[in-house]
């Protein structure tokens, strides 16, 4: 169930949130590689963000991070060593369990090991008959092979839709794409629940472009979209091979 407004799911079954890709330690990252000077506003919105998600689903006893926590590859940087443990200290204050799925930014991972057993780092997830994976992995043929889970939920992509007018008005907002993986599975792909983190134009991008190596396998044509936005709620669009032609002419 896609959280209105909010980038994020929420498994009643499992009573379980997910969100994916904070990408926490982004700003001091973007300074170091560019130069470009960002103000540190992203834990305050993620943790905003997180608390809103949780006010709308009620008591959560659970947590999944699909990936993506933090944002260095080669280290755990300054900002990430502060940052991280105090997100995660205010979403325990919430829930009673984290589970971090490995993303590919998800090395050097020390700021954790305070946690002990509260968070939990794991490469898949299996959640009833949803299964979790970052979406990143080159190896996903081999991962879903044996797997017999209805539903794949992947994030990675941070996918975003386009919208405008003969103007020239943009606006760009984190959409859901759902669709089949084959014919006995469904595929959920995850927006980032970072403000910060970017993302790629689905409505846009052709399958080269795109980051991820399963929707670059299975294509996105054929998926809905379900773009969010926190004033006006879930914005729902049909197959994106259905209107293709009209984004590429914006």
């Amino acid at each position: 169930m896609i959280i209105e407004g909010i980038p994020a799911l929420y498994l009643p079954s499992e009573d379980a949130l997910c969100i994916a890709d904070l990408h926490l330690g982004y700003e001091e990252a973007l300074m170091e590689s560019s130069g470009i000077s960002l103000p540190s506003g992203q834990l305050k919105d993620v943790e905003s963000k997180l608390e809103s998600a949780i006010s709308k689903c009620g008591c959560v006893s659970r947590l999944i991070i699909n990936g993506d926590l933090k944002h260095v590859f080669a280290e755990s940087s300054r900002q990430e060593w502060n940052e991280v443990p105090v997100f995660i200290e205010f979403a325990l204050s919430y829930v009673e369990e984290i589970i971090l799925v490995r993303g590919n930014h998800d090395t050097f991972l020390g700021p954790l090991k305070r946690f002990g057993s509260a968070i939990k780092i794991v490469n898949t997830l299996s959640c009833g008959d949803t299964l979790f994976i970052h979406g990143h992995n080159r190896d996903f043929e081999r991962i879903l092979s044996d797997r017999s889970e209805r539903v794949v939920v992947i994030a990675h992509e941070h996918p975003i839709i386009v919208l405008g007018d003969r103007v020239g008005a943009r606006v760009r907002l984190p959409c859901f794409l759902i669709g089949d993986l084959d014919v006995t599975r469904e595929l959920i792909v995850m927006p980032a629940f970072s403000p910060l983190a970017g993302g790629t134009p689905v409505n846009l991008a052709s399958r080269e472009e795109l980051l991820s190596p399963i929707l670059r396998s299975v294509g996105i044509d054929n998926m809905k979209v379900y773009a969010v936005d926190d004033a006006v709620g879930i914005l729902t669009f049909p197959e994106l091979r259905r209107w293709r032609e009209i984004s590429l002419s914006l």
